[in-house]
């Protein structure tokens, strides 16, 4: 009798798309959150913008957007914490995005004084609350669970397909936010290597007055993904697209 093999020992992570909290979809994030409670959540990667730092953007402020930057902070700092209620053994990656540069641009240019002494990791207590720190830079890259798929907040290639260009000039599998849409392009190279880019879409409200001076709100789409990782480090990526707030994953369907 051949002996039976033993079953793979599969990771998972759940990666966080572009939030903008305090203006993010209610429904889709707990439907996110739905999902992810389903499952054996090893690690979160946040891909940045989750916090909007409206407050202090360069676009101006519009006197229908009532909260104030302290009130912004304070309830992305709840949803962290909350994260770490619900995934107390996972480890947690915080990428930092645009949305959150905006804490230290302003800084430099209406307070250089005050530069380094306050950034998004201290205001948002992240080293606290035991988020892994990624800073916003050219070259910002993390390596999801150890995988073979590397995590960062924008893509490398502009453009309609993003998702492609990313992966072509990148050389290797990424996955990022920024776009707020879903998108996914696979490069098999002349080696057999599989490289793929991957847009998972985002969880915040288009409608707010905070993003409409963005025109292509149309284009946004809701969604999140979950990656398994094998033990020889390749990948399965899975986006979950939310429709009608509803989602699929699994033999199961989640309802907002």
């Amino acid at each position: 009798m051949s002996k039976k093999k033993k079953p793979l020992k599969i990771k998972t992570a759940l990666i966080i798309p572009d939030c903008h909290i305090p203006y993010h979809d209610r429904r889709a994030y707990e439907l996110m959150l739905q999902v992810a409670q389903d499952q054996e959540i090893d690690e979160i990667v946040i891909l940045g913008d989750y916090a909007d730092f409206y407050g202090v953007n360069a676009h101006g402020i519009s006197p229908s957007v009532e909260k104030k930057l302290m009130q912004e902070v304070e309830e992305v700092i709840g949803h962290l914490e909350e994260l770490n209620e619900l995934f107390p053994k996972a480890k947690k990656v915080f990428i930092q995005g645009n949305h959150e540069y905006r804490l230290e641009r302003y800084l430099k240019n209406k307070a250089p004084e005050l530069f380094g002494l306050v950034d998004t990791r201290k205001i948002l207590n992240l080293k606290e609350l035991g988020f892994n720190y990624v800073p916003y830079t050219p070259n910002q890259k993390y390596q999801v669970m150890g995988s073979k798929l590397m995590a960062r907040h924008e893509p490398i290639g502009g453009g309609v397909h993003a998702a492609h260009s990313t992966v072509v000039k990148s050389g290797c599998s990424v996955i990022f936010g920024h776009i707020h849409r879903i998108q996914e392009s696979q490069v098999v190279m002349m080696n057999d290597d599989n490289h793929r880019g991957i847009s998972c879409g985002w969880l915040g409200d288009k409608d707010h007055e905070a993003v409409s001076y963005v025109k292509s709100h149309h284009q946004w789409s809701l969604g999140f993904s979950l990656v398994k990782m094998l033990p020889n480090k390749n990948f399965f990526a899975t986006t979950v697209q939310i429709i009608d707030y509803k989602c699929a994953y699994g033999d199961k369907i989640y309802e907002g």
